[in-house]
């Protein structure tokens, strides 16, 4: 079964820990990752970790209603359980998908009970996990109970303060891909994010051609690529007009985010005969 970007994500997610959303899943500190893939199958688990009183965690992320679930549940634990020499494993599936719980928990066979943990995200007020001070938590709030949607919005933007660039784009890029899961509230937070100035790349977008040219993430993409080609295009009339790009007027040049602005700022540069004059007064501290 191929993985989508979504679960991709979300299990990216879970294993940087998001922290106050681990501490209502399990109030028991974890203490270590530990490996994920498992021996004598191709399983590979969620999240997998050593808890402070010796126990393991077993996590697993559950985007759709499953009904092979109790089946899957057991192959994990006895793989688990042979791999680690232990059958003190708290197993957890976290439910976190757009339509209503519908799976069971449990396995009862003529000489086997076997049951295991589930939470369905939305049981949990997604305003415990907007306090964190943790980004990965106020992604992960997304998918929780949801009363106040603006409240969650302002929220989950106000986590982007004080990031870097680099920072600012992992976050979007990972708050898009989980929202998924919750399409009326992707589109508004799709509105909210639509000017943020993140470049994004084609190999950053696990979707088919023809999905990505309708995503969100392909339209900032594609934008801020036209906002670069007219920064270099203002970039490349300066160093014809002069021969050189003054020191400190490139990294000016790549702050302005306006593109209409930039093709505007060509044509005065082509037809002044002061361009240090006309540097000068743009980019005057």
């Amino acid at each position: 079964m191929s993985v989508s970007s979504k679960d991709k994500t979300l299990r990216n997610i879970f294993q940087e820990i998001p922290q106050r959303l681990l501490k209502i899943l399990t109030p028991m500190p974890v203490v270590e990752l530990l490996d994920t893939a498992l021996p004598s199958t191709e399983l590979r688990a969620d999240l997998l970790a050593k808890l402070q009183d010796k126990s393991l965690l077993h996590l697993e992320l559950q985007s759709f209603n499953d009904p092979n679930i109790p089946w899957r549940m057991l192959k994990y634990f006895t793989a688990i359980a042979e791999k680690y020499s232990t059958t003190r494993i708290r197993q957890l599936v976290v439910y976190v998908g757009n339509e209503p719980l519908r799976m069971k928990n449990s396995l009862e066979l003529e000489r086997l009970s076997f049951e295991f943990e589930m939470v369905d995200l939305r049981s949990i007020d997604c305003k415990l996990l907007l306090q964190s001070p943790d980004p990965l938590d106020r992604i992960m709030a997304c998918l929780c109970r949801v009363e106040d949607e603006e409240y969650l919005i302002k929220k989950i933007m106000e986590a982007m303060e004080g990031m870097n660039e680099g920072e600012r784009k992992d976050y979007i890029m990972k708050l898009l891909t989980v929202s998924e899961l919750r399409p009326k509230l992707r589109v508004r937070l799709s509105a909210e994010v639509r000017h943020m100035p993140i470049v994004v790349r084609p190999e950053d977008i696990n979707l088919s051609e023809e999905e990505m040219k309708k995503d969100i993430l392909y339209e900032l993409g594609h934008k801020v690529g036209l906002l670069k080609d007219a920064q270099d295009a203002v970039l490349t009339v300066i160093e014809g007009r002069l021969g050189y790009v003054p020191e400190g007027v490139k990294d000016k040049v790549r702050d302005i985010r306006d593109r209409e602005y930039l093709h505007n700022l060509i044509k005065r540069l082509v037809s002044t005969e002061d361009v240090l004059g006309l540097l000068g007064e743009e980019f005057r501290e």
